[in-house]
């Protein structure tokens, strides 16, 4: 059965809108064709704010037909207007066209030394290069201003065995440049011999320089040395200290096992407390503990990554969203929110947020029929819709919007 959906609407009479309409109703006026629609709600029982009109030849413009329109309007994008075919119809663009055409522009240019020039419509202006420099009208609306090349080739001038010369014009430029090999005679140098000696010297914590006699220099690690860069050691490091203190921000080790404790005889009393320290506002410590549960202790909360879960003898027992299979008994008093799972126990009944009901007919609906009373509604016929009778849903197959 098809339904038949009306709105509200007025076939003779006044014009205008309704008196009132509740929210997102609509009615038709066809005295002067104006679709009305119910905005925001005001009041009790969903009565609109307002009735605006939303549609119709008596409110909006139509694409075809002579209309007019008053006011003031302002159009922000292009505004195609169509070809003038009377002096009336031209008068706004030939005024227009009259006023571009008729404005001529000039503007006054001035250097940085002799009297300003102006230029008018129709004149040209000229850039030209000056010392140095040459002008190129290089496209349209474009002057390319370029340096002049000079007579020194592009490079690298001066080397460890040559300094570079250069000759320089009053506008800054290189006309000239060179390279001039380093020569120094033997005779211009003084200090020769065990004098030398004196430019070496050492570094604190280090190198230790020290002239041991006539062209001889002993260099030599300091007692106690420091290592500004890195240090690599190709053999094997012992360290015979009692301790080893590590001012770094990385600790790579490529052995897979650290033994701690490591003892002549280790038992489970030498092992106890072993393992690591972190420091912080308090130590946060992981270490093997004998006694008790003879077992690895954490002074701080363990926080797994969601893909990571905890095992027993090799079987998942616990991740971020499951509990093993393998766990079969607990003493759980509370839950939070069951997202999935199946429910094989008796029927919930509806003050526990069931609905008492254990059998289902197609199409059957479920309603509050009293206060915390639940009831069956069967199925409607095909095309019917859901309409409130006495405060309850009943089947109906008619929709009308009245009249105003």
């Amino acid at each position: 059965m098809a339904n038949t959906i009306r709105i509200k609407r007025r076939g003779s009479g006044n014009a205008g809108a309704p008196g009132s309409l509740e929210n997102a109703e609509l009615a038709y006026n066809e005295v002067d064709d104006v679709l009305y629609y119910g905005k925001g709600t005001g009041g009790a029982g969903g009565t609109a704010t307002s009735v605006e009109a939303i549609g119709g030849a008596g409110a909006y413009l139509t694409l075809s037909g002579a209309q007019t329109v008053t006011g003031n309007k302002t159009f922000n994008g292009i505004t195609i207007v169509a070809t003038p075919t009377a002096n009336a119809h031209a008068a706004t663009k030939l005024y227009v066209d009259q006023a571009v055409g008729n404005t001529s522009t000039s503007f006054t240019i001035a250097g940085d030394s002799g009297s300003s020039q102006t230029i008018t419509s129709g004149d040209t202006l000229t850039i030209s290069g000056g010392t140095g420099l040459t002008a190129v009208a290089s496209a349209t609306d474009t002057i390319t201003v370029n340096l002049d090349n000079t007579a020194v080739s592009a490079n690298s001038y001066g080397s460890a065995n040559t300094v570079a010369t250069f000759t320089v014009d009053a506008q800054g430029r290189l006309t000239a440049a060179s390279g001039t090999a380093i020569s120094i005679a033997a005779s211009q140098i003084s200090d020769k011999g065990t004098n030398l000696v004196t430019g070496l010297t050492g570094t604190t914590n280090q190198i230790t320089v020290s002239n041991s006699g006539v062209g001889a220099v002993t260099i030599a690690l300091a007692s106690n040395v420091t290592i500004p860069n890195d240090l690599t050691v190709t053999g094997d490091l012992t360290v015979q200290g009692n301790t080893v203190t590590l001012n770094t921000a990385t600790l790579t080790v490529e052995d897979k096992n650290v033994v701690l404790a490591n003892v002549a005889t280790p038992t489970d009393t030498t092992a106890d407390g072993a393992g690591l320290t972190v420091l912080g506002s308090t130590n946060k410590t992981f270490n093997w503990v004998n006694g008790g549960a003879n077992a690895w202790t954490s002074s701080e909360n363990f926080n797994l990554a969601a893909a990571k879960a905890y095992y027993v003898n090799g079987t998942s027992v616990l991740s971020n969203t499951t509990l093993g299979s393998g766990v079969i008994y607990s003493s759980l008093t509370t839950v939070g929110t069951i997202a999935t799972g199946v429910w094989n126990g008796t029927t919930i009944a509806s003050g526990y947020g069931g609905t008492g009901f254990n059998t289902y007919t197609t199409g059957d609906l479920i309603y509050a029929s009293a206060t915390n009373t639940l009831s069956k509604r069967g199925v409607g016929t095909e095309g019917q819709f859901l309409k409130m009778v006495s405060g309850v849903p009943n089947w109906s197959d008619t929709v009308d919007g009245g009249s105003f």
